[in-house]
């Protein structure tokens, strides 16, 4: 067995092979303000499930064409978001590894909205013009707040590693305030499309033109507070040279410098870390003899991507092999999930069904109250009674999104611990499954009675909770003991990880966008969005 012997300087004192520096204490307020930006993209796609569908069919297009349109942003995520996130576990910016893709995404967002905004200015007369400037926000604005959500959760699972250590990983409350915050995000979105606007006296524009200004500032507020508060540790560039010539990997998330640290083959002398901005007690090691772990190989175009730095020099640069190599990504994509530990893998089918289900909830369901419920029409003649239900129906389907939202909001924060620390995580996640599938069995049967309808929306809350939790928790947990869930040869980042677990999500989205809109517009019933509600989550239990 090899011996290590770390001396820290200043300090005289020797320590052990595997040294674990003392951490800050995981605050909830501090997870709270590093979700901000989690709730504020949130709240952009809440408005934009809600107002965008209704929008896109008001402005001509039809069922078939609206779910091509929504289906484009997570075909492209799909594709590029595991690359995006392999890149990320690499980056070298001095802002940290996750926060450049945050900043980037929200500049994408930003500008969605400001298309969106002006597409809606344009006359009848630049109707071509218009509808090219909605399909073009409305992508941008699904793929960024889409895309976004990789380095938001693999942020999460960072500081949630490094200031708690392995073994405590899941009794951590990193993603239940993330899911919390997503649900808070969510009341806030679904509470901005429910409200009448010109009652209240705030109009700026039409009610969708208001809401997306509303949109664009408080996204502003909570990326700026996630900035603020969510001081990363760089990664450094010569981590990866030291890891070929004898520095093994952290077993958490190979290429990060974290608190434990073992040297090979080499003397270190003055390597200075870096701490939420702060500088560390500098390590020296001495005598080291550790063996080395099997490394990918990284002299392919492609995977040699993501091992770039992140500087603003370098984007160019990367965006031109992005473009390269794109007509690549769904091989390599195909190659990635196929290559995924069989636990992982199967979290990720599991995922995949579950998304399928909620997504059909969230993106289809104040279509299906505004039409099947209030019996409005989409295409109806502006100030017709037909329009006017159409709207009111919409405006009471985001009602019941929020119930939604807020029940999501109160199981995962107060209740969802106590069931998972009973049962444990697996029946935890099909307890809220259960659930929703119930709640959109009586969606359907009892839709003639408002009261019941919204109830029914309030209990389908258990599992957007559920599946925006649970997941994320197992993957980190996977990450923290990666021998042992993945085998001691296979080695991959945190944000590697996600992204495979995120392209459940977006593929659940593309399944919808090809098959959902063709068949509502052929038999002209909204009601098989519910039957799909239903009827996905027994496909693949977990």
């Amino acid at each position: 067995m090899a011996s290590v012997m770390l001396a820290m300087a200043p300090s005289s004192d020797i320590m052990a092979a595997s040294v674990k520096m003392s951490s800050s204490p995981l605050s909830i307020w501090r997870l709270v303000a590093v979700n901000a930006v989690v709730a504020g993209l949130e709240i952009a796609a809440c408005v934009a499930f809600t107002f965008i569908p209704p929008l896109l069919l008001k402005s001509g297009f039809s069922e078939t064409e609206m779910t091509i349109v929504l289906g484009i942003a997570p075909f492209i995520a799909l594709f590029t978001v595991p690359e995006l996130g392999k890149w990320s576990d690499r980056c070298t910016s001095r802002l940290g590894r996750r926060r450049p893709f945050i900043l980037l995404m929200s500049a994408i967002l930003v500008f969605s909205l400001i298309l969106l905004f002006v597409g809606q200015t344009l006359s009848l007369e630049s109707k071509s013009m218009k509808l090219v400037l909605l399909a073009v926000g409305v992508v941008l604005l699904d793929y960024s707040s889409q895309a976004a959500i990789n380095p938001c959760e693999a942020l999460v699972s960072d500081i949630v590693a490094e200031t708690t250590g392995s073994s405590m990983v899941h009794d951590q409350p990193g993603f239940t305030v993330y899911s919390g915050m997503l649900s808070v995000g969510a009341c806030f979105g679904y509470l901005l499309t429910a409200l009448d606007w010109d009652n209240l006296g705030i109009s700026v524009g039409n009610r969708e033109q208001t809401a997306f200004l509303l949109v664009l500032f408080l996204y502003l507020v909570c990326c700026c507070i996630t900035m603020i508060y969510a001081v990363e540790t760089p990664f450094l560039q010569g981590a990866l040279d030291i890891t070929k010539s004898g520095l093994t990997e952290t077993e958490s998330d190979p290429g990060y410098e974290s608190d434990e640290i073992l040297f090979s083959g080499k003397k270190m002398e003055n390597m200075e870390l870096l701490n939420r901005g702060k500088e560390r007690p500098v390590l020296r090691a001495v005598d080291v003899s550790l063996p080395l772990p099997n490394l990918p190989d990284l002299s392919t175009p492609l995977s040699s991507l993501h091992l770039r730095d992140c500087r603003i020099s370098r984007i160019p640069a990367t965006l031109l092999k992005i473009i390269k190599h794109f007509v690549y990504l769904p091989l390599t994509y195909y190659q990635t999930i196929r290559a995924a530990p069989p636990v992982l893998f199967n979290l990720f089918i599991a995922d995949l069904f579950s998304w399928i289900a909620i997504m059909a909830h969230g993106m289809f369901y104040t279509d299906f109250v505004a039409t099947a419920v209030y019996g409005g029409q989409p295409d109806a003649p502006s100030g017709s009674v037909y329009d006017i239900l159409f709207d009111e129906g919409v405006r009471m389907g985001s009602w019941g999104l929020l119930l939604h939202s807020v029940t999501a909001g109160i199981y995962a924060v107060f209740i969802q611990e106590h069931v998972t620390n009973a049962f444990g995580l697996r029946i935890s996640y099909q307890i809220g499954l259960i659930v929703f599938s119930v709640s959109m069995g009586a969606t359907v049967m009892l839709s003639s009675s408002l009261s019941w309808l919204n109830l029914a929306a309030a209990g389908s809350g258990l599992g957007y909770a559920v599946v925006t939790t649970i997941p994320n928790t197992l993957v980190t947990m996977y990450q923290e003991n990666h021998s042992l869930y993945y085998g001691p040869n296979v080695r991959g980042g945190v944000g590697e990880a996600i992204a495979i677990l995120d392209s459940g999500y977006y593929l659940s989205q593309i399944c919808l966008s090809l098959v959902m809109g063709r068949l509502v517009e052929m038999t002209g019933l909204p009601h098989y969005y519910i039957y799909i509600h239903y009827s996905t989550r027994y496909a693949y239990p977990l």
